[in-house]
């Protein structure tokens, strides 16, 4: 029993042994198996291929006079809000750019009582392309360009306004907006302003398919020779000023409308002649877009865009032909983290949008400039 026991014990012991060189070996060769292996990268996140900038701002500007010599209104003030947001994807051969800018003001003077507005506009755009050779894509672009609210020509009450509403004092047609009532002065106000823009009316889309030109970080340029897209002007004060056509050019009674607005150009003339005009037009053309962009130790960024459109529709003797510049710029100069300096210009030139001279000699096509310079709070959020 005892030899049993030992030999045994023996046999355990060996047993043991030998699992422990085999458990080491395996270990070993584990070991390096994967020193060995192909390393698999890490799979990228997906913001990694994103890049998200928001920056907004808000500025504040304001007059006070008491007995200054100089003159000027006795108060001023005026609240402007814009927000420029990007949202740029990148991945191998394929981008997706989108930026979205949205600018509001208003401004209130002692001299007119009422609320102007001075800033406003809604761009959005989207651009999809792929790579078909260094530094070239091609490229699907979408725009849309409007306003949030209604912008009004803020004219002085003439004297048949003025003479409408009583005088405070006894009771007899005014005559000047001092003898006016607090409430009627402000009406009076709101009497002659001119309406101007609103919501939809104009609103531009396009839809632009081309190529895509991309030299530089800061430089690109389309070519689309095929571009569709809408004009909207949904007031009906607004078509004739916008270049709408009418539904139907030979119906009498538009022309009898037309007749009588070229003959006394009243709003209400005009309203009737608007019910005959398009709500839309349809453009198909050819779009050449080029932006400039710029940033300096994110302190100082410029944005430059020019779009120059022709429409292949209006290319004809009767409709002179038709096109359309628009050139717009940002400055954004951060002072501090909460504070930057902001500039702002738009010009637009486009055949269909004509004003009159008011002088006897007709109707012409300006060109249009608008420029904002303001200093306020600013917040920026980006996420590389």
């Amino acid at each position: 029993m005892k030899k049993f026991f030992i030999f045994s014990l023996a046999a355990v012991l060996f047993s043991l042994s030998a699992y422990a060189q085999e458990a080491s070996s395996a270990q070993q060769d584990a070991v390096e198996i994967a020193n060995t292996a192909p390393v698999v990268p890490e799979k990228p996140k997906p913001s990694e291929f994103w890049y998200l900038d928001f920056n907004g701002a808000l500025n504040y500007g304001g007059t006070f006079h008491q007995n200054w010599a100089a003159g000027g209104d006795e108060f001023s003030h005026n609240l402007r809000a814009f927000v420029d947001a990007n949202a740029n994807y990148k991945k191998d051969a394929i981008f997706w750019n989108n930026r979205l800018q949205l600018d509001f003001g208003f401004l209130y003077a002692s001299s007119k009582p009422i609320l102007q507005k001075s800033d406003d506009r809604i761009y959005l755009e989207s651009k999809f392309g792929y790579s078909i050779g260094e530094n070239f894509f091609v490229s699907a672009n979408f725009d849309f360009k409007s306003q949030f609210a209604k912008g009004y020509d803020y004219k002085t009450p003439s004297a048949a306004i003025i003479g409408s509403y009583p005088n405070e004092a006894d009771g007899t047609p005014a005559t000047d907006l001092e003898q006016l009532s607090k409430s009627d002065r402000v009406k009076a106000w709101e009497d002659a302003r001119v309406l101007k823009s609103d919501w939809l009316a104009p609103a531009y889309t396009n839809l632009a398919l081309g190529v895509d030109w991309t030299p530089t970080n800061w430089f690109s340029m389309s070519v689309s020779p095929l571009t569709g897209g809408f004009v909207i002007v949904k007031d009906i004060e607004l078509r004739k000023a916008y270049g709408m056509s009418a539904a139907d050019e030979n119906d009498t009674a538009y022309q009898q409308a037309l007749a009588d607005y070229e003959a006394d150009k009243t709003r209400d003339n005009l309203l009737v002649l608007g019910s005959y005009l398009k709500a839309s037009r349809f453009e198909l053309g050819a779009q050449i877009k080029m932006d400039f962009k710029v940033t300096i130790n994110d302190k100082f960024k410029f944005t430059s865009q020019i779009v120059a459109f022709t429409d292949y529709l209006m290319m004809n003797e009767k409709d002179g032909g038709y096109g359309r510049v628009a050139w717009d710029n940002r400055i954004d100069f951060n002072l501090t983290k909460y504070i930057s300096l902001n500039f702002i210009s738009n010009m637009l030139w486009d055949s269909k949008v004509r004003i009159d001279n008011n002088d006897g000699r007709g109707e012409f096509c300006p060109v249009q400039w608008k420029e904002m310079l303001g200093i306020g709070l600013t917040y920026k959020i980006a996420n590389k």
